[in-house]
Protein backbone atom coordinates (compact mmCIF):
# COMPACT_ATOMS: atom_id res chain seq x y z
CA UNK A 1 0.00 0.00 0.00
CA UNK A 2 1.36 3.55 -1.02
CA UNK A 3 1.97 6.30 1.75
CA UNK A 4 1.05 8.91 -0.61
CA UNK A 5 -0.13 9.56 -3.98
CA UNK A 6 1.42 13.30 -5.40
CA UNK A 7 -0.86 14.31 -8.20
CA UNK A 8 0.25 17.69 -10.34
CA UNK A 9 -0.86 19.15 -13.40
CA UNK A 10 2.26 19.44 -15.45
CA UNK A 11 1.49 22.94 -17.22
CA UNK A 12 0.06 24.71 -14.15
CA UNK A 13 3.01 27.54 -13.51
CA UNK A 14 3.64 27.47 -16.79
CA UNK A 15 4.79 24.42 -16.99
CA UNK A 16 6.92 24.66 -13.66
CA UNK A 17 4.61 22.41 -11.22
CA UNK A 18 6.04 19.26 -13.01
CA UNK A 19 9.89 20.40 -11.56
CA UNK A 20 8.08 20.95 -8.43
CA UNK A 21 6.72 17.97 -8.21
CA UNK A 22 9.66 15.75 -9.29
CA UNK A 23 11.11 17.50 -6.23
CA UNK A 24 8.68 16.70 -3.93
CA UNK A 25 8.67 13.11 -4.74
CA UNK A 26 11.96 12.64 -4.23
CA UNK A 27 12.30 14.57 -1.13
CA UNK A 28 9.40 12.41 -0.06
CA UNK A 29 10.48 8.59 -0.98
CA UNK A 30 14.38 9.44 0.25
CA UNK A 31 12.66 10.29 3.38
CA UNK A 32 11.76 6.36 3.40
CA UNK A 33 8.19 6.71 1.89
CA UNK A 34 7.08 4.56 -0.83
CA UNK A 35 4.37 6.67 -3.04
CA UNK A 36 3.32 7.55 -6.81
CA UNK A 37 3.82 10.43 -8.76
CA UNK A 38 1.00 11.00 -11.50
CA UNK A 39 0.55 13.62 -13.66
CA UNK A 40 -2.82 14.73 -15.13
CA UNK A 41 -3.18 15.36 -18.35
CA UNK A 42 -7.40 16.55 -18.33
CA UNK A 43 -10.23 17.61 -16.96
CA UNK A 44 -11.25 15.49 -14.23
CA UNK A 45 -7.80 13.24 -14.11
CA UNK A 46 -6.92 14.75 -10.74
CA UNK A 47 -10.33 13.95 -8.89
CA UNK A 48 -10.34 10.38 -10.30
CA UNK A 49 -6.97 10.07 -8.94
CA UNK A 50 -7.44 11.09 -5.72
CA UNK A 51 -10.96 9.72 -5.64
CA UNK A 52 -9.18 6.01 -6.08
CA UNK A 53 -6.05 6.44 -3.96
CA UNK A 54 -8.32 7.41 -1.31
CA UNK A 55 -10.54 4.16 -2.10
CA UNK A 56 -7.36 2.35 -2.11
CA UNK A 57 -6.26 3.41 1.46
CA UNK A 58 -3.52 5.67 0.56
CA UNK A 59 -4.17 8.41 3.35
CA UNK A 60 -1.77 10.47 2.17
CA UNK A 61 -2.84 13.05 -1.00
CA UNK A 62 -0.97 15.78 -2.59
CA UNK A 63 -1.76 18.25 -4.77
CA UNK A 64 0.71 20.01 -7.24
CA UNK A 65 -1.00 22.79 -9.54
CA UNK A 66 -3.01 25.82 -9.19
CA UNK A 67 -6.71 25.93 -7.55
CA UNK A 68 -8.24 23.96 -10.41
CA UNK A 69 -6.20 21.02 -9.35
CA UNK A 70 -6.31 21.35 -5.89
CA UNK A 71 -10.24 21.81 -6.12
CA UNK A 72 -10.38 18.33 -7.80
CA UNK A 73 -8.46 16.81 -5.38
CA UNK A 74 -10.38 17.80 -2.18
CA UNK A 75 -13.06 16.93 -3.98
CA UNK A 76 -11.44 13.40 -4.84
CA UNK A 77 -11.08 12.94 -1.18
CA UNK A 78 -13.92 14.99 0.48
CA UNK A 79 -15.90 13.12 3.22
CA UNK A 80 -13.37 10.05 3.25
CA UNK A 81 -11.96 9.48 7.00
CA UNK A 82 -8.25 9.64 7.57
CA UNK A 83 -6.71 11.22 4.13
CA UNK A 84 -4.83 14.11 4.97
CA UNK A 85 -3.81 16.75 1.86
CA UNK A 86 -1.02 17.96 1.20
CA UNK A 87 -0.44 20.96 -0.77
CA UNK A 88 2.54 22.49 -3.54
CA UNK A 89 1.30 25.78 -4.41
CA UNK A 90 1.92 26.63 -8.59
CA UNK A 91 -0.53 28.16 -9.54
CA UNK A 92 -2.05 31.77 -10.47
CA UNK A 93 -3.63 32.66 -7.18
CA UNK A 94 -2.98 30.08 -4.37
CA UNK A 95 -5.50 31.11 -2.29
CA UNK A 96 -6.06 28.38 -0.31
CA UNK A 97 -2.12 27.83 0.62
CA UNK A 98 -2.09 31.01 1.85
CA UNK A 99 -4.65 30.93 4.30
CA UNK A 100 -3.20 27.53 5.31
CA UNK A 101 0.39 29.41 5.27
CA UNK A 102 1.94 26.90 3.27
CA UNK A 103 5.02 28.74 1.77
CA UNK A 104 5.02 29.38 -2.54
CA UNK A 105 8.71 29.03 -2.58
CA UNK A 106 8.87 24.90 -3.22
CA UNK A 107 11.58 23.84 -1.36
CA UNK A 108 9.60 25.27 1.50
CA UNK A 109 6.72 24.05 0.64
CA UNK A 110 7.95 20.68 0.19
CA UNK A 111 9.61 21.16 3.65
CA UNK A 112 5.73 20.97 5.03
CA UNK A 113 4.85 18.12 3.56
CA UNK A 114 7.76 16.37 5.25
CA UNK A 115 7.80 18.06 8.71
CA UNK A 116 4.82 19.87 9.51
CA UNK A 117 1.71 19.24 11.57
CA UNK A 118 -1.62 18.11 10.11
CA UNK A 119 -4.34 20.76 11.21
CA UNK A 120 -8.27 20.61 10.50
CA UNK A 121 -10.00 23.50 8.47
CA UNK A 122 -13.92 24.00 7.14
CA UNK A 123 -14.81 22.59 3.54
CA UNK A 124 -17.65 23.84 2.10
CA UNK A 125 -20.33 22.12 -0.23
CA UNK A 126 -22.48 23.59 -2.79
CA UNK A 127 -25.26 21.52 -4.17
CA UNK A 128 -28.27 22.86 -6.21
CA UNK A 129 -31.90 22.32 -5.01
CA UNK A 130 -34.38 20.07 -7.12
CA UNK A 131 -37.72 20.54 -7.85
CA UNK A 132 -38.54 24.41 -9.32
CA UNK A 133 -40.98 26.40 -9.03
CA UNK A 134 -43.18 27.67 -11.71
CA UNK A 135 -43.07 31.34 -13.02
CA UNK A 136 -45.89 33.66 -12.20
CA UNK A 137 -47.76 33.92 -9.46
CA UNK A 138 -50.80 31.47 -8.52
CA UNK A 139 -54.60 32.13 -7.64
CA UNK A 140 -55.05 32.29 -3.66
CA UNK A 141 -57.78 30.10 -1.94
CA UNK A 142 -59.64 33.90 -1.73
CA UNK A 143 -59.82 33.65 -5.62
CA UNK A 144 -57.10 36.88 -6.07
CA UNK A 145 -54.39 36.41 -8.26
CA UNK A 146 -51.08 37.97 -7.65
CA UNK A 147 -49.12 40.18 -9.63
CA UNK A 148 -48.07 39.33 -13.13
CA UNK A 149 -44.55 37.76 -13.52
CA UNK A 150 -43.28 40.48 -15.55
CA UNK A 151 -43.25 42.56 -12.62
CA UNK A 152 -42.50 40.54 -9.84
CA UNK A 153 -39.20 38.15 -9.90
CA UNK A 154 -40.01 34.75 -9.52
CA UNK A 155 -38.06 32.58 -8.07
CA UNK A 156 -36.83 28.73 -7.39
CA UNK A 157 -37.48 28.30 -3.87
CA UNK A 158 -35.59 25.67 -1.23
CA UNK A 159 -38.31 23.75 0.56
CA UNK A 160 -38.26 21.33 2.81
CA UNK A 161 -39.43 17.77 0.79
CA UNK A 162 -36.64 19.42 -1.73
CA UNK A 163 -33.64 16.79 -1.88
CA UNK A 164 -30.01 18.07 -3.24
CA UNK A 165 -28.38 16.89 -6.66
CA UNK A 166 -24.36 16.56 -7.16
CA UNK A 167 -22.34 17.84 -3.97
CA UNK A 168 -19.48 19.80 -5.11
CA UNK A 169 -17.25 20.95 -2.34
CA UNK A 170 -14.73 23.52 -2.07
CA UNK A 171 -12.33 25.10 0.39
CA UNK A 172 -12.34 28.86 -0.49
CA UNK A 173 -14.80 31.45 -1.68
CA UNK A 174 -18.02 30.20 -3.15
CA UNK A 175 -19.91 33.53 -6.12
CA UNK A 176 -22.78 34.66 -6.99
CA UNK A 177 -23.19 37.46 -9.64
CA UNK A 178 -20.85 39.63 -10.78
CA UNK A 179 -17.41 38.03 -9.43
CA UNK A 180 -18.70 34.15 -10.65
CA UNK A 181 -18.67 36.00 -14.35
CA UNK A 182 -15.36 37.95 -13.16
CA UNK A 183 -14.22 34.51 -12.49
CA UNK A 184 -15.42 32.25 -15.35
CA UNK A 185 -13.20 35.32 -17.75
CA UNK A 186 -10.27 35.18 -15.48
CA UNK A 187 -10.56 31.02 -15.73
CA UNK A 188 -9.64 31.61 -19.51
CA UNK A 189 -6.48 33.84 -18.90
CA UNK A 190 -4.64 36.44 -20.66
CA UNK A 191 -1.82 36.65 -22.90
CA UNK A 192 -1.12 40.28 -21.29
CA UNK A 193 -1.52 39.44 -17.47
CA UNK A 194 -0.65 36.34 -14.87
CA UNK A 195 -2.05 36.22 -11.35
CA UNK A 196 -3.76 38.66 -9.70
CA UNK A 197 -3.50 41.20 -11.93
CA UNK A 198 -5.51 38.73 -14.85
CA UNK A 199 -8.19 38.19 -12.46
CA UNK A 200 -8.18 42.66 -11.96
CA UNK A 201 -8.15 42.63 -16.16
CA UNK A 202 -11.44 40.44 -15.92
CA UNK A 203 -13.05 42.51 -13.27
CA UNK A 204 -13.19 45.87 -15.51
CA UNK A 205 -13.87 43.50 -18.92
CA UNK A 206 -16.86 42.56 -17.17
CA UNK A 207 -18.23 45.79 -15.62
CA UNK A 208 -19.05 46.54 -19.62
CA UNK A 209 -22.10 43.84 -19.96
CA UNK A 210 -22.94 42.63 -16.39
CA UNK A 211 -26.36 42.96 -15.30
CA UNK A 212 -27.61 42.91 -11.69
CA UNK A 213 -29.84 39.86 -11.33
CA UNK A 214 -32.63 39.76 -8.57
CA UNK A 215 -32.06 37.70 -5.37
CA UNK A 216 -32.98 36.05 -2.68
CA UNK A 217 -30.56 34.87 -0.25
CA UNK A 218 -31.36 33.14 3.27
CA UNK A 219 -28.86 32.19 6.07
CA UNK A 220 -28.58 32.40 9.72
CA UNK A 221 -28.25 36.28 9.52
CA UNK A 222 -32.06 35.95 8.19
CA UNK A 223 -33.10 37.39 4.36
CA UNK A 224 -31.69 39.47 1.80
CA UNK A 225 -33.80 40.37 -1.39
CA UNK A 226 -33.60 42.62 -4.28
CA UNK A 227 -31.10 43.12 -7.39
CA UNK A 228 -27.36 41.97 -6.19
CA UNK A 229 -24.08 43.33 -7.80
CA UNK A 230 -22.22 39.79 -5.84
CA UNK A 231 -22.32 37.64 -2.77
CA UNK A 232 -19.37 36.19 -2.07
CA UNK A 233 -19.88 33.16 0.53
CA UNK A 234 -16.20 32.50 1.71
CA UNK A 235 -13.91 30.34 3.88
CA UNK A 236 -11.36 31.89 3.72
CA UNK A 237 -10.64 35.74 3.43
CA UNK A 238 -9.54 35.92 -0.21
CA UNK A 239 -9.93 35.09 -3.83
CA UNK A 240 -8.29 35.89 -7.25
CA UNK A 241 -4.94 35.62 -5.49
CA UNK A 242 -5.03 38.74 -2.89
CA UNK A 243 -8.80 40.24 -3.03
CA UNK A 244 -9.78 40.42 0.89
CA UNK A 245 -13.51 40.07 0.44
CA UNK A 246 -14.29 38.64 3.58
CA UNK A 247 -11.44 40.16 5.26
CA UNK A 248 -12.49 38.80 8.67
CA UNK A 249 -13.24 35.27 7.33
CA UNK A 250 -11.16 32.41 9.11
CA UNK A 251 -10.47 28.57 7.67
CA UNK A 252 -11.74 27.04 11.17
CA UNK A 253 -14.69 28.81 13.35
CA UNK A 254 -17.55 26.90 11.52
CA UNK A 255 -18.83 29.66 9.72
CA UNK A 256 -18.87 31.43 6.56
CA UNK A 257 -18.86 35.13 5.97
CA UNK A 258 -20.60 36.47 3.44
CA UNK A 259 -20.14 39.92 1.75
CA UNK A 260 -23.12 41.22 -0.05
CA UNK A 261 -22.66 44.06 -2.39
CA UNK A 262 -26.02 45.68 -3.91
CA UNK A 263 -25.20 47.56 -7.58
CA UNK A 264 -23.86 50.58 -7.49
CA UNK A 265 -22.07 52.55 -10.89
CA UNK A 266 -18.89 51.29 -12.40
CA UNK A 267 -17.18 53.82 -10.99
CA UNK A 268 -18.13 52.86 -7.74
CA UNK A 269 -17.15 48.95 -8.52
CA UNK A 270 -13.54 50.08 -9.64
CA UNK A 271 -12.91 52.08 -6.46
CA UNK A 272 -14.22 49.04 -5.00
CA UNK A 273 -11.82 46.78 -6.48
CA UNK A 274 -8.86 49.34 -5.08
CA UNK A 275 -10.06 48.55 -1.49
CA UNK A 276 -10.30 45.01 -1.53
CA UNK A 277 -6.93 44.35 -1.45
CA UNK A 278 -7.15 45.12 1.92
CA UNK A 279 -10.44 44.45 3.38
CA UNK A 280 -11.30 48.33 3.17
CA UNK A 281 -14.61 48.03 0.97
CA UNK A 282 -16.29 46.16 4.54
CA UNK A 283 -17.80 50.37 5.50
CA UNK A 284 -19.01 51.26 2.13
CA UNK A 285 -23.02 51.29 2.65
CA UNK A 286 -23.72 49.18 -0.40
CA UNK A 287 -21.78 46.42 1.18
CA UNK A 288 -22.71 43.97 4.04
CA UNK A 289 -21.05 41.18 5.82
CA UNK A 290 -22.61 38.37 7.62
CA UNK A 291 -21.81 34.87 9.19
CA UNK A 292 -23.93 31.87 8.69
CA UNK A 293 -23.62 28.05 8.51
CA UNK A 294 -26.13 27.29 5.41
CA UNK A 295 -27.00 29.84 2.67
CA UNK A 296 -29.59 29.29 0.17
CA UNK A 297 -29.46 31.24 -3.23
CA UNK A 298 -32.48 31.85 -5.40
CA UNK A 299 -32.79 33.64 -8.59
CA UNK A 300 -35.44 34.89 -11.01
CA UNK A 301 -33.49 33.26 -13.85
CA UNK A 302 -30.73 30.86 -13.42
CA UNK A 303 -27.29 31.43 -12.64
CA UNK A 304 -24.59 29.26 -12.45
CA UNK A 305 -22.20 29.95 -8.75
CA UNK A 306 -18.58 29.41 -8.73
CA UNK A 307 -16.02 28.12 -6.20
CA UNK A 308 -12.33 28.10 -5.94
CA UNK A 309 -12.58 29.39 -9.44
CA UNK A 310 -14.29 26.55 -10.75
CA UNK A 311 -18.21 26.18 -11.62
CA UNK A 312 -20.34 24.49 -8.95
CA UNK A 313 -23.82 24.35 -10.05
CA UNK A 314 -26.50 26.45 -11.05
CA UNK A 315 -29.40 28.41 -8.63
CA UNK A 316 -31.52 27.18 -6.60
CA UNK A 317 -28.93 26.29 -4.79
CA UNK A 318 -27.67 25.67 -0.75
CA UNK A 319 -24.44 26.31 0.40
CA UNK A 320 -22.91 24.34 3.96
CA UNK A 321 -19.88 24.37 6.07
CA UNK A 322 -18.64 21.09 7.13
CA UNK A 323 -16.92 22.03 10.32
CA UNK A 324 -13.56 20.66 10.72
CA UNK A 325 -14.64 18.46 7.18
CA UNK A 326 -10.90 18.60 5.98
CA UNK A 327 -7.36 17.74 7.29
CA UNK A 328 -4.15 19.55 5.82
CA UNK A 329 -0.72 19.67 6.48
CA UNK A 330 0.29 22.94 7.35
CA UNK A 331 3.39 24.43 8.43
CA UNK A 332 4.58 23.83 12.23
CA UNK A 333 2.98 26.88 14.31
CA UNK A 334 0.25 27.27 12.23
Amino acid sequence: MNDFILIANPISGKGHAKNVAEQGYAALTESGQHGQLVLTSASGDAKRFAQEAATDGTRYVIACGGDGTLHEVVNGIAMVPDVTLGVLPCGRGNDFAAAVGIPLKPEAAIATLLSGTPIRVDLGRCYQNSGQQKPGMEEGKDGKVGPHPSTVPSFHPNTDNQQPTTNNYFTTIATCGYDTEVSRRAAKGTPLFAGTASYAYAAVETLFYYEPPFVRLEGDFGTHEGPLLLAATGITSRYGGGFQIVPNARIDDGLFDVCIIRPVSSLTVLRLLVTLFWGGHVGHPAVSIHQTRTLTIETDTPMLLYADGEPMCETPATIEIIEDGLTVMAPRGT
